[in-house]
């Protein structure tokens, strides 16, 4: 059954651009080294003390401003990502804490991880929240900071990542429709994206730091081997319960995984051919994690192309290994 909702306001941030040039001649890489492998030209970098709360805050408090919604109407926050401040509180109670620093709204506080498909998953939830008028207006929030746990002896990752926040305030409504939702897990796959360390299987009592352990991983050809197996058979469930065909969308936001994963995701799944826009923010952005689809969707709301009548399609994958996608249709313009 299809479930509809309203978008209130919604908002991105990014922290201090970082050239893939000025990575490249500090860490002495053949110049274009970045561009022409991972795809990315430029990434936004945290600096230390700064971390995901602070740009989980800045995009919320833009949202919340053009929404026209303050904290004291939020019924609940949903933090959807794959990064945090702490092990321990959740991230979105931290993040709540600072929007309210005087602790006089009580507001449930939850997170959501399916790591880079997180947004999707965590609209999913909120949506449904929504219709089982469990909550007015719902904070939702995607900020992730990858930079403190990349590896520069690692080129392939090192040069990938980026760090933002995206926030969307979200209420029951009709202007847009989840016509379909889609998660699934393929677990052949299932470590070849990780950090090993400073979870429980690897506590930091019995593994102090070391690049290897406490640093991002990943096995991208197997990754790619993966999608290039699963992508084309998922995409047919997704859309066999809907009356639309893929050549009907009017836009397409992928996860920015990596310029290989884009071209993967393009060959399985050819929806420039199609006439489909398919919206890219790899390039300036790089790989945002969770924050990264979210960010586009925002991008693409306030540029004005999405229009009555329009459908969007959110899809991606994640670590795990998972694939996941969300058709949306909008029946009015959305702000």
């Amino acid at each position: 059954m299809s479930l509809s909702f309203n978008i209130l306001g919604h908002a991105w941030t990014v922290p201090k651009p970082v050239k893939s040039s000025q990575i490249e001649r500090d860490l002495k890489w053949p110049e274009g080294w970045s561009q022409r492998y991972s795809g990315v030209k430029k990434r936004h970098w945290v600096d230390h003390p700064e971390s995901n709360s602070e740009l989980g805050v800045d995009a919320a408090l833009k949202a919340m401003d053009i929404a026209g919604v303050s904290i004291a109407e939020v019924d609940l926050v949903i933090f959807a990502g794959a990064t945090y401040d702490y092990t321990l509180p959740n991230q979105a109670s931290v993040i709540k804490s600072k929007l309210d620093s005087e602790s006089r709204f009580h507001i449930p506080c939850i997170d959501v991880d399916t790591t880079c498909l997180s947004f999707i998953t965590g609209l999913e939830i909120a949506v449904e929240k929504l219709a089982l008028s469990k909550a007015t207006n719902i904070l939702l929030i995607s900020a992730e900071v990858s930079s403190n746990g990349l590896n520069p002896e690692n080129r392939e990752t090192y040069s990938l990542f980026g760090d933002a926040a995206a926030a969307f305030i979200l209420a029951n409504g009709s202007e847009v429709t989840i016509m379909n939702s889609l998660l699934r897990n393929y677990s052949s796959g299932v470590y070849d994206t990780i950090i090993e360390g400073p979870g429980n299987k690897k506590p930091p009592s019995l593994y102090p730091f070391t690049p290897e352990t406490h640093t991002f991983k990943m096995n991208g050809k197997k990754l790619l081997r993966l999608a290039k197996t699963n992508i084309p058979v998922f995409m047919k469930e997704l859309f066999s319960v809907v009356s639309i065909e893929p050549q009907d969308l009017n836009h397409c936001i992928p996860h920015q995984a990596s310029k290989s994963g884009l071209l993967i995701f393009e060959s399985c799944f050819p929806l420039i051919k199609l006439g489909v826009n398919v919206e890219s923010t790899l390039e300036d952005y790089g790989n945002c994690i969770a924050a990264s689809i979210p960010m586009t969707f925002s991008m693409l709301l306030s540029s004005g192309k999405v229009t009555q009548g329009q459908t969007c399609l959110l899809a991606g994958t994640s670590a795990g290994f998972g694939i996941g996608g969300m058709i949306l249709k909008f029946n009015v313009r959305p702000i």
